[in-house]
This record gives C-alpha cells, structure tokens and sequence, in this order.
C-alpha cells in the first residue's frame, strides 16, 4: 500500500466499536473503500493494513492481536479472536491515509522510504 492508493489527507478515525468489541476505522474515502473491498480477502494484503497490539507495561506494544477485517458500510471494522480486556491499553497502526511526509518533513528533506503509519493508543 502507497500513499498515492490514498488520495486526499482525509481525517482518520480509530475508535473502539460503541461496545468496545471491535475497532473501527472511518473516515476512509469511497475509491478506497471499494479497493479494501476487492482486496481484504488476501490475507497478506490485510495483515499488512492494519496491526493491534497490547500495550505493555513500559507504554511498549508487545503482544499482536490476531482478528478479522471487514468492511461494514463505510468503515473498516477489526473484530479480534479474542475479546478486548477492560482496563487494558491497545496501540493500532494502519497504512489507511498515510504519507510519507507532511508538509514540514519535506522542506526539512526528511522524507522516508516507508509511508508514516497512522497510530491510536486505545484504552478498553
């Protein structure tokens, strides 16, 4: 996944579901919805798009959360195989509406190779 798969800098949402069962991304433009559509069923392509995992003691991520991706309406959903446990921190990192630079990391030519991961610390 690019940047240029992503057009426009759109707003990203990462939330927990009203429930706090699932992880809900939204904010995601059509064109791309439709592509998540057509792809999600690679599992490569998916595990690649989005990773949750604990946050541990020291605020480090260090255990992944396997789950499902789906899209629902225009959303992307993650359900995890697992239940989310209250009192627990989780970090979610997506590929969804990154760059590889904003507007000042270009003019300080600090630019990467990989695009700039989109980050949420979630509590339960």
């Amino acid at each position: 996944m690019s940047s240029c798969f992503f057009k426009e800098d759109k707003s990203l949402d990462i939330r927990f579901s009203s429930d706090s069962t699932k992880i809900v991304l939204s904010g995601i433009e059509d064109a791309n919805l439709f592509q998540l559509r057509k792809y999600l069923k690679d599992t490569a392509f998916a595990e690649t798009l989005l990773s949750v995992e604990v946050v541990g003691q020291e605020n480090k991520a260090d255990s992944l959360i396997k789950g499902n991706l789906e899209v629902v309406d225009k959303t992307l959903v993650f359900t995890p195989r697992q239940p989310f446990v209250k009192g627990t921190a989780y970090m979610v990192q997506t590929v969804l509406n990154s760059s590889f630079g904003k507007t000042k990391d270009i003019l300080q030519s600090d630019l990467g190779h990989k695009p700039k991961l989109q980050e949420e610390r979630l509590e339960r």
